[in-house]
């Protein structure tokens, strides 16, 4: 009995030890600052430009790692998962297209020079899926402009000809008056 509690000690102890010593090892130059871009109305089923900035704490860029989104709806079921590309220093961006509305985790996994690290990003209200867009009516058909110019032609050389007829008929019976 003894000799199981020794080697659960020893155990524990070298566990603690190596816990300690990455803890260690990381150092206060590894300490990662994760700022995520606030996306322009987002809606379910429409594509959404997701994106953070990866920093130090002195603020310099943190470049050229592989960079995964995951959003996972809060107090529900669904996960999209999406690889980023590095858009500008340090700021990597993806399209991602949500199924369903409400509160979606961003956590965001980096790996890069020989470790992976993960972090939460914050979260991202989506809103109800636009409406789908119905075509309109074809418009009613419409005589051309030329058409209406032409009728109102016709119609006052219409009116000419026929005042010049009255009138060509009312000197005919004054003239045939006179006579």
């Amino acid at each position: 009995m003894r000799r199981y509690r020794s080697i659960g000690l020893l155990a524990g102890t070298l566990l603690a030890l190596a816990l300690a010593g990455s803890a260690v090892a990381k150092g206060e130059g590894d300490q990662v600052v994760i700022a995520l871009d606030a996306p322009n109305d987002p809606h379910a089923g429409a594509p959404i430009k997701v994106g953070i900035l990866m920093t130090r704490p002195d603020g310099s860029a943190i470049r050229g790692e592989d960079v995964t989104f995951q959003l996972a709806k809060n107090g529900g079921i669904g996960l999209v998962t999406v690889k980023a590309t590095e858009e500008t220093m340090g700021h990597y961006v993806a399209m991602v297209t949500v199924p369903d509305n409400g509160s979606w985790t961003v956590v965001v996994t980096a790996t890069g020079q020989d470790r992976t690290q993960t972090f939460h990003a914050g979260d991202v209200q989506i809103g109800t899926p636009l409406p789908k867009a119905t075509p309109a009516p074809p418009a009613a058909q419409t005589a051309p402009a030329w058409i209406l110019i032409a009728a109102f032609v016709a119609l006052a050389l219409a009116a000419g000809l026929a005042g010049r007829i009255v009138s060509t008929r009312r000197r005919s019976a004054v003239a045939a008056d006179r006579a």
